[in-house]
């Protein structure tokens, strides 16, 4: 029970983003195929409006002691499973439908995302090959997006898988690890590079640049995590490329909130934010 405690709560270091919510198209109800995207659709959106609350909850301290507790984490992991499942259920006459409907590829995306979430990461990929593959004039800006920056969203948890697997390693051992890990992450083909592909695809404006952007910093949060853990408690240098790309983006981040007229809330994000990462 210990070490399912204390997974659930180290966890929050992967995956310091507020999680987009998918919005589908008007659907008319009673068609089979539309009612199993829209149970995957409101399983997605409660795991994720669960997962929200808790990474909110996070005091920013680098030790493990975050708030959350196994039975949160389980709920989100259930709503993720429950929307795979749904989507799972689709059968090759629902995939007709969804594509006459032009929905496919959004029904897909959905997939990639909630597969990334459970942790099937090989599986998210395969997913989001499948969609450019085979439904690429159904896929909307955002989900274009989202699924060219997940691999860098994957990268993030595997550089926190990294991170916190190597807790018992001599400290030779976890300097070896450290170039591995900061690659996976700020390097030239690492998390937050990957997730700029992303960004580039849709304009600076975009509600999706939002999401993005966090992404980004919960990568940088990462770094600041892989520094304390495998460099002997070092900081990152004020003048590492790494810091300096995060206080833009946080800058950014501020500025696109602003003109969105999100109010206290989104300032509410943005000092979140300049905490977790101490900006």
């Amino acid at each position: 029970m210990n070490n399912v405690i204390r997974n659930c709560r180290s966890s929050i270091f992967s995956r310091l983003l507020v999680l987009i919510v998918v919005v589908l198209p008007v659907l008319v109800a009673g068609c089979a195929d539309v009612n199993r995207l829209r149970e995957a659709q409101d399983a997605f959106n409660q795991a994720a409006a669960a997962e929200n609350a808790l990474r909110l909850d996070f005091n920013g301290a680098l030790d493990d002691s975050v708030s959350g507790t196994p039975a949160a984490w389980s709920a989100a992991r259930t709503g993720y499973a429950s929307a795979l499942l749904s989507l799972d259920k689709l059968s090759p006459a629902d995939e007709k439908k969804l594509r006459d409907d032009g929905l496919w590829g959004t029904a897909l995306t959905l997939k990639a995302m909630s597969q990334w979430r459970l942790g099937q990461f090989s599986k998210a990929l395969a997913t989001a090959a499948e969609v450019q593959a085979s439904a690429d004039s159904q896929i909307y800006p955002r989900d274009r997006a989202v699924l060219t920056a997940l691999p860098g969203l994957i990268k993030t948890d595997q550089a926190y898988q990294k991170i916190f697997g190597a807790q018992t390693l001599s400290p030779d051992a976890k300097a070896a690890l450290r170039p591995d890990v900061e690659a996976l992450l700020v390097g030239d083909h690492g998390a937050i590079a990957d997730i700029q592909r992303g960004r580039d695809l849709v304009d600076a404006k975009h509600p999706v640049q939002i999401y993005l952007l966090q992404a980004q910093l919960a990568a940088y949060r990462n770094f600041m995590v892989a520094q304390d853990r495998l460099n002997n408690h070092a900081t990152v240098p004020a003048n590492h490329p790494a810091r300096t790309t995060a206080v833009k983006q946080l800058k950014t981040l501020d500025k696109l909130l602003k003109e969105r007229h999100t109010g206290p809330e989104g300032q509410q994000l943005v000092n979140y934010w300049a905490q977790v990462c101490v900006l």
